[in-house]
């Protein structure tokens, strides 16, 4: 009996921390610091000839990442477009870096676009896209480190 009941809390535990994953988190702030357009996969692994829609780096107040190579802590797709009026030496960026990651925008607009959110996980290194051919000289970007996220309530703040 006593192993049921223990059983029966572990299986328990164990689908509460599943709901857990797809909750949003609290409201959070912080910042757009580059962007990216690549090529979508198909399922098959494929790459399907078409474009993804322009993703965004977020950085978080406070992060750990703010000095690092790569200042981001996920990307999303979910930016709303009317939130930000881009100017020309952001909006010209290349597609993507050479390294195959994203196009950070340039140090004196790293703060610029501040933002809250609430996020929800989608994955860590699981793209559905490509950044094509990467230069050799370059690191290449560890998408693996980062994840996807989906947003809700962005509001920006001034």
């Amino acid at each position: 009996m006593l192993r049921l009941v223990a059983v029966t809390l572990l299986f328990s535990l164990m689908g509460a921390g599943c709901e857990k994953e797809d909750e949003y988190s609290a409201l959070v702030e912080g910042y757009v610091v580059g962007s990216f357009i690549c090529h979508e996969m198909g399922p098959d692994g494929q790459a399907t000839g078409n474009q993804t829609e322009r993703s965004y780096c977020i950085l978080l107040e406070g992060s750990e990442n703010t000095d690092s190579h790569w200042p981001m802590d996920f990307y999303t797709f979910d930016l709303p477009a009317e939130l930000f009026d881009f100017p020309e030496e952001i909006s010209s960026l290349p597609l993507h870096g050479s390294d195959c990651g994203p196009s950070f925008f340039p140090a004196n607009f790293r703060n610029s676009y501040k933002i809250s959110f609430q996020y929800k996980l989608k994955g860590k290194g699981k793209n559905e896209f490509d950044c094509g051919p990467c230069l050799a000289i370059y690191i290449p970007f560890p998408w693996e480190d980062f994840s996807q996220v989906s947003l809700r309530d962005v509001s920006k703040i001034n």
